[in-house]
């Protein structure tokens, strides 16, 4: 397999700009935010959600930096923030934008992927499990990148080993702990012996997945996976990625409303797996 050596985001960008020229993007319907900024320790997660004209989502990690009082203090405070706005220009900032901007575009990257999916009618597999179909024996040294607790006592049933590379100092003392047996640190080096990786889609945002990737030599399976890994996963799968896992919205008023409200909602979502062997490509689902 090739595989690519040019930044990540700008193939994601390529990408969707080729697909856009085949399934023109809707309008931006509205941005929805969480309703106030997150102190820290309070949540380990914190999404926004772009909604798109042809009812179509796109979600992004918000956690990151100071995206989330960001977009607060930019948006926060309007009726239908970005509403009628063109997502592919959003997109473009997923490439040398701010941590707002990249977020904002990371969920628009998201959104334009969901309404090319639902226009083809296609509806990518379901994951088996909570974790993107992360499977785990004795033999196996996971390598976490972001922290995803449940995944601790998976590695603990299953007797393997477990590293976990955390990019926030602050986070990385709360949940050491919180589990003091796990070894984790800010360290890339420590994925190095790893034979299983899952890293959540903030690497996405922070331009680290080429260089996690390549902290990873022994891996013969690398997932990427959260609400914020929505994309087609073409220039994930061509750089090493085995597994892309993400969320999909199903019921988008309950989603609204308990984003609103400031609920879980998990209920209004399912998660898919999509893994890298045979995925037909984009430009065959296209017609591209």
């Amino acid at each position: 397999m090739t595989v690519s050596t040019s930044p990540v985001a700008q193939a994601v960008l390529r990408q969707i700009d080729h697909v856009a020229s085949r399934w023109p993007a809707p309008r931006v319907r509205r941005l929805h935010l969480p309703r106030h900024e997150v102190q820290p320790g309070e949540h380990d997660a914190e999404f926004c959600a772009l909604e798109l004209e042809d009812g179509a989502f796109g979600l992004s990690y918000v956690l990151l930096g100071n995206s989330l009082a960001g977009l607060l203090r930019s948006h926060g405070g309007l009726a239908e923030p970005l509403a009628g706005a063109d997502p592919l220009q959003l997109a473009r900032r997923l490439d040398g934008g701010d941590p707002v901007e990249r977020a904002l575009a990371l969920a628009a990257v998201n959104a334009l992927t969901d309404s090319v999916w639902r226009r083809i009618g296609y509806e990518p597999p379901a994951a088996g499990n909570s974790l993107g179909d992360v499977q785990l024996g004795p033999q196996d040294h996971l390598g976490m990148i972001g922290f995803f607790p449940p995944l601790v006592h998976r590695v603990a049933e299953a007797g393997g080993r477990l590293s976990v590379v955390e990019m926030n100092a602050e986070m990385v003392a709360r949940q050491q702990a919180r589990f003091p047996q796990v070894r984790i640190g800010l360290d890339r080096g420590l994925l190095a012996n790893c034979n299983v990786v899952v890293g959540t889609s903030t690497m996405l945002l922070n331009d680290t997945l080429d260089d996690m990737l390549a902290a990873a030599p022994q891996a013969s399976r690398f997932a990427v996976i959260g609400p914020s890994a929505g994309l087609w996963p073409d220039p994930l799968f061509e750089r090493g990625v085995t597994l892309l896992g993400g969320t999909r919205i199903t019921d988008a008023p309950g989603f609204v409303q308990a984003m609103a409200e400031g609920r879980s909602w998990s209920s209004s979502t399912r998660k898919f797996a999509i893994a890298r062997e045979g995925w037909p490509g984009w430009r065959a689902m296209t017609g591209l």
